[in-house]
């Protein structure tokens, strides 16, 4: 898997067991994990992966060090252990400036008394970096580094509208519009441009709902369907509007402002949802607040979607992040395990995908990269796959993750109570 770093400071020291074997440990007990790993995903909060082939493993406790911090200290999660299938954990309210040891240690009917910990990792400070600094993130290669290069932001939230015009990690030239857009007039990806290749949507990025609500409604056989995104009434992308967005929010470098040139723009976007069973007649009614994030900056479009539900609503199938058709000629699905999967063809990506790029027939690429945060553990959705490719004709695929239920809504659905709030969040890269 492509992974940029963000600037560390390394102890001058090679992975290593800061614990020891207990004595008398059983030789059935867990082996040690291995290839411990950390990724800073934000300014502060770091990801630690690990290998291990599974054997004796009933899950997982994960260590915090502060760098002159004993070893012999509890687990984070001491009374609720990782299940044994994850291979990593995101430490979060990290404070900058500070060093860490990030560990992990295997639980098993024999327990093996080792915890393996990581290098020495320093979070940045806020101070200023020199204006030709790289950085990186989660989800690249560092033989690619992506750099602050400036956005050109111009915004009208009165008629909902907003672009954004920057450079790719490869120099080429960007340009991403969002507007309102398909039958529901809500704001969404309306028009991109990768160098010299231009695309309009036709359908949605950020992905509709197979829902109804708990309560009964007059709703029958009409009640069925994706509700939102692109989605209107008649379950496809026409028929009446299914969602309505009641706002947009802007900013610039964190300040209240349509239009400018800085490092980070960023568009909130504020939707209501119908379900499936109250989007006709009397039973007319929005059942979920939706809240999109879009912030473009260092060369990416980050995404975050807040989901809450204004009353009981049971989800069959919510995709979340996907990669619009028309787009794609053929499709690399990247795993945690840093696997990679080419298709030209309907696909199931089997494992945690973070990373699923489509590739367009002029060579240009989009990735979309989802962080392991919410619904991105994909703790919600079938254990089969975490991500697919269907395609709708020669040349035009389109990428889904798959965050709640299953593809057919015949497994994991998940009732969202009313007042409560799932999220996932990840980011576009254009090149």
């Amino acid at each position: 898997m492509k992974k940029y770093l963000f600037p560390v400071i390394i102890a001058a020291m090679a992975v290593l067991s800061c614990g020891s074997k207990e004595p008398g440990q059983n030789p059935a007990a867990p082996a040690e994990p291995t290839e411990l790993k950390v990724d800073l995903t934000s300014p502060t909060s770091a990801t630690l992966t690990w290998v291990h082939d599974g054997k004796g493993v009933e899950g997982w406790w994960v260590f915090l060090r502060k760098e002159k911090e004993p070893e012999g200290i509890a687990p984070l999660n001491q009374s609720t252990p990782l299940a044994a299938d994850y291979r990593s954990y995101t430490f979060d309210k990290l404070e900058k400036g500070r060093s860490y040891y990030f560990g992990v240690r295997a639980k098993g009917a024999e327990a093996s008394g080792l915890t393996v910990y990581s290098e020495l990792t320093a979070i940045p400070s806020d101070e200023p970096q020199p204006a030709d600094t790289t950085i990186s993130d989660p989800g690249t290669d560092p033989t690619d580094p992506v750099t602050h290069e400036p956005v050109i932001f111009s915004a009208d939230p009165e008629a909902m509208t907003a672009s954004f015009k920057s450079k790719s990690s490869k120099g080429e030239d960007i340009l991403i519009t969002l507007s309102k857009v398909s039958a529901n007039q809500t704001v969404q990806i309306d028009k991109y441009q990768v160098g010299n290749e231009a695309f309009t949507s036709y359908t949605d990025w950020i992905g509709p709902y197979n829902m109804r609500t708990i309560a009964a409604t007059t709703q029958t056989e009409k009640a069925w369907g994706f509700t939102g995104g692109w989605h209107g009434s008649n379950g496809d992308g026409t028929g009446d509007p299914t969602a309505q967005t009641q706002k947009i929010e802007v900013s610039l470098d964190g300040k209240p402002d349509s239009e400018g040139t800085g490092l980070e723009a960023t568009v909130i976007v504020y939707n209501k949802v119908e379900a499936a069973n109250t989007k006709f007649d009397e039973s007319k009614r929005f059942v979920l607040d939706e809240k999109v994030t879009y912030t473009f900056k260092d060369s990416r479009l980050y995404v975050k979607v807040e989901t809450t539900a204004l009353e009981d609503v049971r989800i069959s199938i919510y995709y979340g992040m996907q990669i619009a058709g028309g787009f794609c000629s053929k499709f690399d699905f990247t795993t945690e395990d840093g696997k990679t999967t080419t298709t030209t063809q309907n696909y199931f990506s089997a494992g945690k995908t973070r990373d699923m790029t489509g590739y367009s027939q002029g060579g240009h690429s989009v990735t979309a990269h989802m962080f392991d945060e919410g619904l991105g553990t994909f703790e919600k959705a079938t254990k089969s796959y975490s991500a697919l490719t269907q395609y709708y004709g020669a040349n035009n695929g389109k990428g889904y993750y798959m965050l709640i239920g299953d593809k057919d809504a015949s497994s994991n659905s998940y009732v969202l109570k009313k007042d409560e709030t799932v999220y996932w969040s990840g980011y576009y890269e254009f090149r």
